[in-house]
């Protein structure tokens, strides 16, 4: 199964783990993930046009508007080689988009094998996002959790800075679990609807959430009989 090629999209309110989940699937499957945050936040850096925009949707939690965020993907999916399959974290964010996907993958001849919901209570994201730092300067920034004082300690020790993500503030955290029920939650009904949508419980240890999405996925692929 390793060697099969999926196309799937991970969905989950901030701090359900999509990212943690993008990167262990693209170590185990031929995946090119596309991590839409992360993007958005290395052009933030850069100091770009996109990055501007970003940055003061992020400031305030809001989500950036449904046609820059199809011109961006667009983009990056026609340039994706047929030989790489590809896992979409943090689009599509609304129905809007959803529906312009299913137009470029049925163009891109590229059917969605599954959409993964990763299911948290608001409690649980709160404390999870509340207490997160982000590890800078040692190359690719990566996140960190003030319950695990040892890793922050090996950051500083490193010479790597610890920082909050602008996005993780009290009241951007909020605002961003409210912008998430209030249109992202459309999109579980969605896809639902195409038959395509798992839902798997996130506040489980990350290595046991992967392993059910490999078991997931292992079955489909036996019931579909490979894309």
């Amino acid at each position: 199964m390793p060697d099969q090629r999926f196309h799937l999209i991970l969905l989950g309110a901030p701090g359900a783990g999509k990212s943690t989940q993008s990167r262990l699937l693209g170590h185990h499957f031929p995946l090119t993930v596309f991590a839409t945050g992360q993007m958005l936040r290395d052009e933030v850096v850069k100091g770009s046009a996109l990055g501007l925009l970003a940055d003061s949707y992020f400031k305030t939690g809001t989500l950036l508007p449904d046609d820059v965020m199809i011109a961006i993907m667009t983009e990056r999916l026609r340039a994706l080689p047929q030989t790489q399959g590809v896992l979409l974290d943090g689009f599509p964010r609304t129905c809007v988009q959803a529906e312009a996907l299913d137009k470029l993958l049925i163009e891109l001849k590229r059917p969605l094998d599954a959409v993964i919901a990763l299911d948290l209570s608001d409690e649980v994201a709160v404390h999870r996002l509340g207490g997160r730092r982000m590890c800078e300067g040692l190359g690719t920034p990566f996140a960190l959790h003030i319950d695990d004082p040892e890793s922050i300690a090996a950051c500083l020790r490193l010479g790597g800075n610890v920082t909050i993500r602008p996005d993780d503030e009290p009241e951007v955290i909020r605002e961003r679990l409210r912008v998430y029920e209030a249109e992202t939650e459309q999109l579980i009904d969605y896809y639902g609807g195409h038959g395509l949508l798992h839902r798997i419980s996130a506040a489980a240890a990350p290595e046991t959430v992967h392993e059910q999405i490999v078991t997931l996925l292992g079955e489909r692929h036996a019931t579909v009989g490979g894309t």
